[in-house]
């Protein structure tokens, strides 16, 4: 069974119930058969999430959210994958959007989390269909 952990590097209120059920939901439809672990999730500042932005995809400058799958999903001891989300970041796209900041935080995890089951959005349709899994998941919760 995969399992979340959550680390706040940077000072923020989180949804943490919220947070929970769309990593439960997510697992629940997307998780392959025995698969087990956990999935780190860290709320940290501009200044890391450059840093990994850097070194990972060769772009210096911060982003929103990195997602990086580290092991199988093969034990409870497994680190399936980490999500960065960047508070700093985040706050100024929910201020630009004229959101609320828990809803971006919320946004930016699901967008991390499918990244780890192998969604992406290079391509124009493979987009389309990860904004519909995001929409379809953010609208139970």
């Amino acid at each position: 069974m995969l399992r979340l952990s959550v680390f706040r590097e940077a000072k923020t209120r989180l949804p943490l119930k919220r947070i929970n059920a769309i990593f439960d939901l997510a697992v629940e439809e997307e998780s392959g058969p025995g698969s087990s672990g956990v999935v780190n999730l860290v709320f940290t500042g501009d200044r890391l999430i450059r840093k990994l932005n850097r070194e990972h995809r060769k772009k210096d400058k911060a982003t929103d959210v990195l997602s990086f799958s580290v092991d199988p999903p093969t034990s409870p001891q497994a680190v399936f994958g980490e999500i960065y989300i960047s508070c700093s970041t985040a706050r100024r796209q929910a201020k630009e959007m004229g959101m609320e900041l828990v809803d971006e935080y919320l946004r930016l995890f699901c967008h991390g989390l499918l990244h780890l089951f192998g969604y992406d959005h290079i391509r124009r349709e493979d987009a389309r269909v990860m904004r519909q899994k995001e929409d379809r998941l953010l609208s139970r919760v």
